[in-house]
């Protein structure tokens, strides 16, 4: 009886989420944890709610929570898409949260497989969260050596402005390529440009 309250209120959560009514949406995924808190789908409707609310600190918190309880399983669409909902709380954030050190301590610790961390990278390029991407790759040396990300588009990054810069910041972003191309990602998929043959010559 207690989960089938709590998935009610996680419904609920979800429907004011998407009229864009994300306080009433985070509280409704309280009640959903009051009822049941080993739902897991309710930590992740709180977090998204909460990114929109500008909490990241508290959105993570969520992510970590509902991570953990997840722990073993063998369900890595869900695994990935907490992961991955944890580096987007941070990608618009110049200085990290108190609640992300541990939840990316968690993160590292527990070892995910290659299939759990491509879909996370797909999924942050797909959102173009690509200062998440550059956080990843200095920890590339603790992720998977079979990992491969033959799904993802660069084509986002070279428009993403918000990274260009001069000296470091424009290295950060070739290496991002170099790297995200080595683990698979296709040089075509940056688009046809009128400089793209180019581009292509000075990534090979």
């Amino acid at each position: 009886c207690s989960r089938d309250i709590a998935v009610l209120h996680c419904n609920k959560s979800t429907a004011l989420y998407n009229l864009n009514k994300w306080r009433e949406a985070v509280f409704s995924a309280y009640q959903s944890l009051h009822w049941d808190p080993e739902y897991v789908k309710a930590y992740y409707r709180a977090g998204h709610s909460l990114i929109m609310l500008s909490d990241s600190s508290e959105a993570i918190s969520m992510f970590h929570k509902g991570l953990i309880l997840l722990n073993a399983s063998a369900d890595r669409t869900q695994v990935a898409d907490f992961v991955a909902a944890i580096f987007i709380s941070i990608n618009d954030e110049r200085v990290f949260p108190r609640t992300f050190p541990p939840a990316h301590d968690y993160i590292f610790s527990a070892r995910f497989d290659a299939l759990i961390w491509q879909a996370v990278i797909e999924r942050l390029a797909q959102k173009g969260k690509w200062r998440s991407c550059l956080l990843l790759l200095s920890k590339k040396k603790e992720l998977p050596t079979n990992l491969r990300v033959n799904q993802l588009s660069l084509k986002n990054l070279f428009e993403t402005s918000e990274l260009y810069g001069h000296g470091k910041k424009m290295q950060e972003v070739a290496e991002l390529v170099k790297w995200l191309i080595s683990i698979g990602a296709k040089v075509e998929t940056i688009g046809v440009y009128l400089l793209h043959a180019v581009i292509r010559l000075c990534i090979k």
